[in-house]
């Protein structure tokens, strides 16, 4: 991939992070700008069902995709909505901005994440966790800006990431990597074992982890906060020491696959399973919690990343594999937290680590089963 497609990617996964990570701390101020009387909260799902049509939309459309003009048209996409969102003077306009802003981020980060995957040999594994920690950094630096200019004008932030990708068209040149057919990849080259798979039953293993880990991610960030209260913490204090997951997070993106990069994904992605449910456990002890969720969050960095990597280096169509699991990747975001909710919302302090270490022994199972499948 070309330095400056590179280069713009990152610009654009730093945009992108800002305003997703925003917009749920924009609610408040939302309300104030638009009245009560609205459902602001409507802002966050029309969002991300933008996001998950254009994952649908890439996945249906498969080879027929024009590859090379998806990451241009999908930039123009997200700041022609986020510009909208500025300008907007009433809620249904807002919301609707807000639709189309999601369908350019949605298609934005399938399409870079598969072009990184793809585009950097033997280095894709780091280059994809590099532009997922750059991201997290915008995820942090999100809530931060949402607070800045929102007794001003909460839109301020939209016109700001309009403005602030638009610099970064060269992420067009992304597409190239897209368009060029690979070679049938040997275990050695790909370090991943296997030859290609289709998008059905020979991915299913990719999509049962992605569908655990993505819902035990989503599931620590949801209920973390709700241990601590219970461990004794004022709520105030509990969301501030909830931040250290996602810095752990962000800084596992960047340092752990440094010191993996040379082992495969199959032998990589278990042991950061199995590191993760360490630290879990560690935080059903009394007031290690704040201690052991940023470890399981520098434990867990990798996986996402890794399993991308893996299964667009041995996908038919990589775009619309990674688009299946995408789409599975959500599906768990919206199911395992309810299933730890269920399970532990209403329990003492150590149920919620207790049901989230479940997950991810479950998590660690199926990628044990992913391993054996792809030998």
């Amino acid at each position: 991939m070309a330095r400056s497609a590179a280069v713009s990617a990152f610009g654009v996964f730093l945009v992108l992070g800002v305003l997703t990570a925003s917009l749920g701390a924009s609610l408040p101020f939302l309300r104030e700008r638009f009245g009560a009387a609205h459902e602001v909260g409507r802002v966050v799902s029309a969002y991300n069902l933008g996001a998950l049509a254009a994952t649908v939309g890439i996945g249906l459309l498969g080879r027929r995709l024009n590859v090379r003009a998806a990451p241009p048209v999908l930039l123009g996409v997200f700041a022609a909505g986020a510009a909208g969102m500025a300008v907007s003077p009433g809620w249904a306009g807002y919301l609707g901005c807000a639709a189309v802003t999601g369908i350019g981020y949605g298609g934005l980060a399938l399409t870079l994440n598969t072009a990184f995957a793809r585009g950097f040999a033997g280095n894709s594994v780091v280059m994809v966790n590099r532009l997922n920690a750059v991201f997290g950094i915008g995820a942090m630096l999100g809530p931060l800006a949402a607070g800045a200019v929102g007794h001003t004008d909460i839109r301020l932030l939209a016109l700001a990431a309009a403005v602030c990708a638009l610099p970064c068209f060269l992420v067009g040149r992304a597409g190239a990597v897209l368009a060029v057919p690979e070679a049938e990849p040997s275990p050695e080259d790909a370090g991943q074992g296997g030859q290609r798979v289709r998008v059905g039953l020979e991915l299913l293993p990719f999509l049962l982890v992605g569908l655990v880990y993505a819902g035990m991610e989503t599931s620590i960030g949801t209920w973390q906060s709700t241990q601590l209260v219970r461990d004794g913490w004022t709520t105030q204090a509990a969301t501030t020491a909830a931040s250290g997951f996602w810095a752990g997070m962000a800084i596992g993106r960047l340092v752990v696959p440094q010191l993996t990069r040379r082992l495969p994904g199959r032998t990589t992605l278990p042991g950061y399973l199995a590191a993760a449910l360490a630290a879990l456990l560690l935080a059903a002890v009394p007031h290690l919690a704040v201690v052991a969720y940023p470890l399981a969050g520098l434990a867990m960095a990798p996986v996402l990343p890794t399993l991308i990597a893996w299964v667009s280096g041995v996908a038919e169509v990589p775009q619309q594999a990674t688009s299946v699991l995408t789409l599975c990747c959500m599906l768990g975001n919206a199911v395992v937290p309810a299933v730890v909710g269920a399970l532990g919302g209403s329990g003492g302090a150590v149920v919620i680590p207790l049901v989230l270490a479940g997950a991810c022994l479950l998590c660690l199972g199926l990628a044990g089963w992913l391993r054996v499948a792809r030998r």
